[in-house]
């Protein structure tokens, strides 16, 4: 069966690409890293906020890794980006909402950032 390299989700053999991601099916998928290990120089991630859009999200850490600060998305169904793992792990359900974190140190400069960019909506989604 084939699986897609970017959400890990396996398919039936007529399928070819992914209908979520609109990636290409690999008949198997690369050696994960252990659960909850995120491969990175930094140790202590903490979510900055909570959003539902998975657009939103990269939107927002590509600005962030724009101004050097580091930062993934957390996904109802796994968490993903330059820094993070795929996987079915997840500390929200299915469809569940995208948790952008960033390392601790960076915490401050990431909500300043954050807040400039998502404008009123920041109130709604920074987690506290």
């Amino acid at each position: 069966m084939p699986f897609c390299p970017n959400c890990k989700y396996e398919y039936n053999s007529t399928v070819s690409v992914c209908p979520d991601c609109n990636e290409n099916l690999v008949e198997t998928l690369p050696e994960d890293i252990e659960d909850g290990e995120i491969e990175s120089e930094y140790e202590n991630w903490t979510p900055i906020c909570r959003l539902t859009s998975q657009q939103y999200s990269e939107m927002l850490v590509e600005a962030l890794e724009s101004k050097d600060i580091p930062a993934i998305v957390y996904s109802g169904a796994g968490h993903f980006g330059s820094t993070g793992q795929m996987g079915t792990n997840s500390i929200l359900p299915i469809g569940g909402a995208y948790t952008v974190m960033v390392p601790k140190e960076f915490a401050d400069d990431a909500a300043n950032e954050a807040s400039i960019i998502l404008g009123d909506d920041w109130e709604k989604v920074r987690m506290h």
